[in-house]
């Protein structure tokens, strides 16, 4: 509140040299503060651009990098090209693809021509990943060296690149090809005698990913070896890319906001809560909740269609919610720790045969002992053994097909190019509710009829 209210002084500002030391506040502080004060501000986005270019120093150019993605949309797109040159050649090569991508474009062609003609390769280079794989998040800002260097002399050239280069944590030794063919660390290269060749000392045994690789696969090998960056490469080990932290931890928060958007039945989006208009948000979540609707009216047209077996039993009725929610909650239960598991790396679709016997085990064991519970308790009340039956072999049938079904649908929808996220939450819900109605009124059915 206090860095938006500073921002506000800023703008109201009339006086010249009120106006420079509300500038020169801004200049001390961090980047992300300066571009946060700018977000919860009441700046329009040309009011912003005319800030950051009065703070005018470096912060301003990461102060922008921090704004959000729709906030640096507009500012480009209302902003003048020139003015905004600045900030988009000195944006990491990954940032500045996306940003392109979101603008309008015309606002794109207007620009691109402006752009030195190194940052215009490194938007060609990054255009054409497919969105959501290793290569559409990299950059091609790192440090390279070849391995016929002495570590002195390695450290003369990686001072010289340094300044244009995203991260040194971690130098990458490549032949005249760009074949990656070792890695050495910042740390190991200081320590090493100055004689030294690199070749020598440069680790071999390399952790590195194609450029096709999920995100969130390439997620699992930031969190497996505990990496600050990881080389992405091409099918003959060339070097594309690197993928550093910052981004992972980037892609694990969208990933994560995603999965849990679809979870709770809500079409995903990427802006703020507050900052999606009321229509787009109403549609986000009406789309979802009118397939519910029509899902589960698929439970009443069961219920309606075995009308002469409750008028039969008109004690069923009273057990309807109990089977159905067991029976939504473990379909739910199953479809939520399977999709957990494939987002670690802890599920395969080549488990597909062990998980399908651990949940049917799983599923026998959970409805044989809630079974017997639902037994007790139905015989103890109403006094009426085939009743409890019913119940009780209603819920081994549907808890088992609730934890079978939501086990396997998560690696079914991976297999066929889905979000598995979309199974678990509501969805798996509603559906076994379905499921798990046809199932209690066709053992009613079968023990009324014979028994």
């Amino acid at each position: 509140m206090t860095l938006a209210l500073d921002i506000s002084h800023l703008l109201n500002a009339s006086d010249p040299q009120a106006r420079s030391q509300e500038i020169a506040a801004l200049r001390n502080l961090h980047p992300s503060d300066i571009a946060e004060a700018l977000e919860e501000s009441s700046a329009e986005p040309a009011q912003m651009v005319e800030i950051l270019n009065q703070v005018g120093n470096h912060k301003a150019i990461e102060a922008f990098a921090q704004l959000s993605m729709e906030m640096q949309q507009e500012c480009l797109e209302e902003g003048k090209s020139q003015t905004m040159l600045r900030f988009l050649e000195n944006m990491e090569p990954d940032d500045r693809v996306d940003l392109l991508k979101a603008v309008d474009a015309d606002v794109r062609e207007t620009i691109m021509p402006l752009i030195a003609q190194a940052e215009r390769n490194a938007i060609r280079k990054l255009w054409h990943y497919e969105e959501g794989t290793a290569g559409a998040v990299m950059t091609t800002e790192y440090a390279m060296l070849p391995k016929y260097l002495s570590v002195a002399e390695a450290l003369e050239k990686l001072r010289l690149q340094a300044p244009n280069k995203e991260t040194i944590y971690y130098i990458y030794i490549t032949d005249v090809q760009r074949q990656l063919l070792g890695i050495i660390s910042l740390r190991d290269l200081i320590m090493s005698k100055p004689s030294a060749k690199l070749e020598a000392i440069m680790e071999t045994n390399l952790i590195r990913v194609p450029h096709e690789m999920d995100i969130e696969e390439v997620a699992a090998v930031f969190s497996k070896y505990d990496l600050l960056a990881v080389p992405v490469v091409d099918k003959d080990t060339r070097l594309l890319g690197i993928i550093t932290v910052d981004d992972v931890i980037d892609i694990i928060e969208a990933e994560s906001t995603e999965d849990f958007q679809r979870i709770s039945a809500v079409l995903p989006f990427d802006e703020e809560y507050f900052k999606r208009p009321l229509p787009r948000l109403f549609w986000s979540r009406f789309i979802w909740l009118a397939v519910l609707l029509f899902t589960s009216l698929i439970s009443t047209t069961i219920m309606e269609m075995n009308a002469a077996v409750l008028n039969k039993m008109m004690a069923l009725a009273f057990f309807i919610p109990m089977v159905m929610g067991t029976c939504g909650n473990a379909g739910t239960q199953s479809a939520t720790m399977v999709v957990r598991g494939m987002a670690l790396g802890e599920i395969a679709i080549g488990d597909l045969g062990r998980l399908f016997r651990r949940e049917l085990v799983m599923g026998l064991l959970l409805g044989g002992a809630l079974g017997v519970m639902a037994y007790f308790r139905v015989f103890l009340q109403d006094r009426d053994i085939m009743l409890a039956c019913i119940v009780a072999i209603a819920l081994v049938a549907t808890l088992l097909t609730a934890n079978l079904v939501g086990a396997l649908m998560p690696l079914v929808l991976k297999k066929i190019k889905l979000d598995p996220a979309l199974t678990a939450g509501p969805f798996i819900a509603t559906i076994m509710d379905a499921i798990g109605i046809a199932i209690y009124f066709q053992i009613a059915f079968l023990l009324m009829k014979f028994f």
